[in-house]
């Protein structure tokens, strides 16, 4: 049965929402794995922070991908180009603090 969507936008789409949730789930076993070894357990908040923001850009791209009134969210896509951006910053202090 062919699709009405023949470029499968839609399903490319929520394949990378769901792709960003892991990643900032890979973020968040990394981070949890220098806080196990470098006796840091302040990096476990952090870790769990990056936990929910996985959770919620997993939920966001599973729930606005199966509506058909389907839009650009330009506020969400900024709030994933700005939370790595954090992620990146925090990630530098934690070297510098650390090392």
């Amino acid at each position: 049965m062919p699709s009405s969507d023949p470029g499968a936008a839609r399903e490319r789409t929520d394949l990378a929402w769901q792709r960003s949730g892991f990643s900032y789930l890979a973020i968040a076993g990394v981070v949890l794995g220098v806080a196990a070894h470098h006796d840091a357990p302040w990096l476990l908040g952090v870790s769990a922070v990056l936990v929910a923001v996985a959770a919620a850009v997993w939920r966001h791209g599973r729930t606005a991908y199966q509506r058909d009134d389907v839009r650009p969210h330009p506020r969400e896509l900024g709030l994933l180009t700005a939370v790595p951006a954090l992620v990146a910053v925090v990630a530098a202090v934690v070297v510098v603090v650390i090392s």
